[in-house]
Formats: C-alpha cells, sequence, structure tokens
C-alpha cells in the first residue's frame, strides 16, 4: 500500500519503463516531428492567410479611392516576407548548430521552439502596426526554424536504433510536407470561420503547447531518459561510437568533413530538393487560386493534397530504404534520390506544358511530381546520418541551407517569372526547377558514398587525441614523448 502512494525509486522507474515498454524513442520521435511541424507551420500560415486577407472584404484602407485594403502585400512584400525568413535562419544557422553540439537539443530546440510561438501569435499586431514591424516578428520566426535540421541530425544519432535510421530520418524530414499538410486545410477552415488573424492565434497557441510538453519529456540521452530501460538502451547503443574522449567528440572536425566531396554531394542535393519543395508549398496556394481558378474556401484543402502525397511517400520509401538489404548502402542512396528527383523533374515538365483548360488533372500531375520526391528519404536525407553518424547534427544540421537558400531565391525568381500568374508563365518555373533538380542528382550521384566517412572512427578519435596531447606537451616542454603509434595509445585517450 505504501508503494502505491509513495513508491520507491525502483518501483517508479519501472512504472516508467512499463508505459511504453521498450518503444519510448518511437513516442519522442512523434514528438520532435509535431514540434518541428508546428515551427514550419507557423511560416507556412503566411501563404495562406495573404489568400484569406485578400477575400476580406471587412478591413479597408485610408486611400484615396477608398477601397485599398490595411492587409493586403504587394508582390515585393510577398518576397520579402519569405526572404527574411530565411535571411534569419541562414544568420542562426551555424550558431545554433554550435548550441546543439555543446548543450544538446533540450534547451535550445524548446527555447527556440517557444519563440517561434510567440512571434507567431504577435504577428495580427505587427501586421496593424506597419510592415517593418512584421518583418522583425518574420526574423525571428525564420530564426528558431534553424534549429530543425540540427535537431533532426541529433535526435537520430543518439536515440535511433541503426536498422531504423532511415526509418526515423524519413519520419522526421516529412515534416516539411506534413505541414502543409496541416496548415492549408486548417488555415481555410479558420478563415472561412474567423478570419485571417485567427490562422495566426491558433498555430501559436498549439506551438506552445507542444513545445512545452517537449521541454518537460524529452531528454538529450537514452540513458538519462527515466522511461527507457536496458533492453531498449542496448538496442539503441548497437552500432554506436565507443565511448572515446567526450570532449573530442564535442569537437567537430570542421576541416575534414569540408574536404569530403560525399557531404557536399548531400548538401548540393539539399539545394536541388528544396528549389522544389519551396516552389511547390510557398506557391501552392498562389498558384490554385490564381492560376487554376480554385475558390479560397476550397484551395486550403486542394493545396494540401500534394505535399500529403509526398509525406506518405516519405515514410514508405524511408522504410523501404532500412528494408533492401540486398543492395548496398551507396546504390541505395543513388537509386532513391534519382527515383525521386529525376521522376519528379519528369512530371513538372509534363506540367509546364499543359493547359490550364482541365485543373483537376493539373491537380494530379502536381501531386505526382511532390510524390515521387517523397524518395529523397531513402538518398540524400539518409546519407547524411549514415555518413557523419555522431556528427550527424553538423552535416543533417546544414542541410538546413538549402532549404533557407532556396528559401530566399525561389519567391524573387517565381515572382519574377509570373507576374500576370498564367499557365504559360508558370511554364518556365516548372522547367528551371526540374532543370535544377537533375544537375543536383546528378552531382549526387557521381560524389555520394555508402559508408561513414573516416573522420567518424574511433581510430580518427584516438589519433587526433593523440595530436592535440602532444602539441600541449611540445609547448609546455619542448619535448616530444608521445608515440606516433596509434595502437600504442590507452584507450581512455
Amino acid at each position: 500500500m505504501a508503494d502505491a502512494v509513495f513508491p520507491t525509486q525502483a518501483t517508479a522507474q519501472t512504472r516508467y519503463i512499463s508505459l511504453f515498454g521498450t518503444r519510448t524513442r518511437f513516442v519522442i520521435m512523434v514528438l520532435i516531428l509535431l514540434c518541428l511541424t508546428s515551427i514550419w507551420s507557423n511560416i507556412l500560415a503566411f501563404n495562406f492567410a495573404v489568400v484569406c486577407m485578400d477575400d476580406d472584404d471587412s478591413e479597408m484602407g485610408a486611400s484615396l479611392n477608398g477601397t485599398a485594403r490595411k492587409t493586403h502585400f504587394t508582390s515585393t512584400q510577398n518576397s520579402l516576407a519569405m526572404a527574411i525568413v530565411a535571411i534569419a535562419a541562414l544568420l542562426g544557422n551555424f550558431p545554433i548548430v554550435q548550441l546543439v553540439g555543446m548543450v544538446g537539443i533540450r534547451t535550445v530546440f524548446a527555447g527556440l521552439g517557444i519563440l517561434s510561438a510567440v512571434s507567431t501569435l504577435l504577428i495580427p499586431l505587427s501586421i496593424r502596426m506597419g510592415f517593418y514591424y512584421f518583418l522583425a516578428v518574420r526574423f525571428l520566426q525564420g530564426f528558431a526554424f534553424a534549429a530543425n535540421f540540427p535537431v533532426i541530425g541529433s535526435f537520430c544519432a543518439k536515440w535511433s536504433y541503426f536498422k531504423q535510421n532511415g526509418l526515423f530520418v524519413s519520419s522526421l524530414v516529412a515534416y516539411v510536407q506534413l505541414s502543409p499538410a496541416i496548415t492549408m486545410p486548417a488555415s481555410g477552415a479558420l478563415c472561412s470561420a474567423f478570419k485571417w488573424p485567427s490562422i495566426f492565434y491558433a498555430h501559436g497557441a498549439v506551438s506552445l503547447l507542444l513545445f512545452v510538453t517537449y521541454a518537460l519529456f524529452y531528454r538529450n540521452s537514452p540513458q538519462k531518459h527515466p522511461f527507457v530501460g536496458n533492453v531498449e538502451l542496448k538496442k539503441i547503443s548497437i552500432g554506436k561510437i565507443a565511448a572515446v574522449d567526450k570532449r573530442a567528440l564535442k569537437k567537430v572536425p570542421y576541416g575534414p568533413i569540408l574536404k569530403t566531396p560525399a557531404i557536399w554531394a548531400v548538401w548540393v542535393a539539399a539545394i536541388g530538393n528544396f528549389t522544389c519543395v519551396n516552389m511547390m508549398f510557398l506557391f501552392s496556394p498562389i498558384y490554385l487560386s490564381k492560376v487554376l481558378g480554385f475558390p479560397v474556401h476550397s484551395t486550403g484543402i486542394t493545396a494540401a493534397i500534394p505535399p500529403f502525397l509526398q509525406f506518405s511517400s516519405k515514410l514508405i520509401c524511408g522504410a523501404a530504404s532500412d528494408r533492401l538489404t540486398c543492395l548496398s548502402e551507396g546504390v541505395k542512396f543513388r537509386l532513391f534520390n534519382t527515383l525521386a528527383f529525376v521522376g519528379s523533374a519528369g512530371f513538372l515538365c509534363v506540367l509546364a506544358f499543359m493547359g490550364d483548360e482541365h485543373k483537376r488533372n493539373n491537380m494530379i500531375v502536381l501531386g505526382c511530381a511532390a510524390a515521387m520526391l517523397g524518395a529523397t528519404t531513402g538518398g540524400f536525407f539518409k546519407a547524411g546520418p549514415v555518413l557523419s553518424k555522431q556528427y550527424s547534427h553538423f552535416v543533417t544540421g546544414n542541410i538546413s541551407l538549402g532549404i533557407t537558400i532556396t528559401m530566399l531565391i525561389v519567391p524573387f525568381f517565381v515572382n519574377a517569372l509570373t507576374p500576370n500568374n498564367t499557365q504559360e508563365e508558370w511554364k518556365y518555373v516548372f522547367l528551371i526547377t526540374g532543370a535544377v533538380m537533375v544537375i543536383t542528382n546528378i552531382f549526387f550521384v557521381i560524389f555520394v558514398r555508402g559508408d561513414p566517412c573516416e573522420w567518424t572512427s574511433d581510430s580518427f578519435h584516438r589519433a587526433s587525441s593523440v595530436a592535440d596531447f602532444e602539441q600541449h606537451h611540445i609547448r609546455n616542454t619542448g619535448i616530444s614523448t608521445i608515440s606516433h603509434n596509434v595502437e600504442d595509445v590507452p584507450e581512455k585517450l
């Protein structure tokens, strides 16, 4: 009876572990997926809110003709609103990657997630105060977004079982598609029921709830989590690097990483992938409403179809890449990435030469292009953590440069090519996007490899520790006494 009311530590731990059994890592993975989705959704909400604002006759400005809307954004302002997010994410990328490496993702991600939630709640007020106030709040959203890919890399490196690495990576990177799949129809419903400010209030409130839950539940390593038992710990630890000097593990070998062509292949592929992703998901509401003529109330649901198809495809391809054991990892990386990039580019080329008379056919082809891109989870997305292992927070984290660089460029080139939003103008957008994907895939196929890089190995760290120790010894004594044979070095180094 006493244990029921005041359980001992052992009893309490047993109850915690029994709650999720040996599946705690999957519960945490789902929680992180929702948090990642929330940060991206907070940014994407603006893209639908613009359509909602244009359809709102209740807020009229005091212009000369009395018809200007207070909340209407010009094409240039729309581009700046997207570009400022990218600029903030670019500026935040390196310091956030460094912070993740030093203190882990629990504190960093929770803090930035709450920042994203609060800034989203402030957007309606900032819009009414003036455009530059709005840009300042968007900057905060973008800075918080810089954490997403470092979080994915760090979590997968510490929490994933090596046979499920593809499943974990594919599930988490699918936030890019899950966000618009949720945000577009939800924003459409909120717009119809409560007008455009409710879009931001709802997104901000949900985001705040998710990140408070994350801060309370997450731990930076499985060993520290009260819900993780010995069975799950042993499974997670298989294939992980042996315990060498912790200081050496925190010291990221930037030089060797930046000299590795396979890592550059991953980053270049990210540029191609996110050129297409940003073109599709940032501008699909505009393409659907302005070019194809879908009404505002149905645009949200229609715009959610391509990202939902891509989200489903990512989960399927991620699991398939783990189970396809008859091929080497390098071959699988090339196969899945080519299927994704070339397949998606092919459908975009078909879409480029279609008219706009049969809008449902356009939607089908656009959906196929999005679904094909889901195979990237078996390509460059999976290659990043496999190649970089314990430094995945840096390598996978810098995949975020792909999404932010293209987020900076894509709005300007799309708006420049589509001043009148006609199908003929959009043809060039689709063709250019397809060309970028084919070129970046060729680079990836040539330079990617299938095995972890040399700088992830135990021997590399022991050699690095010896070199650092000897340099320190020489500086203090002027005498070199350390053996250069790595095998002679004690394991404790």
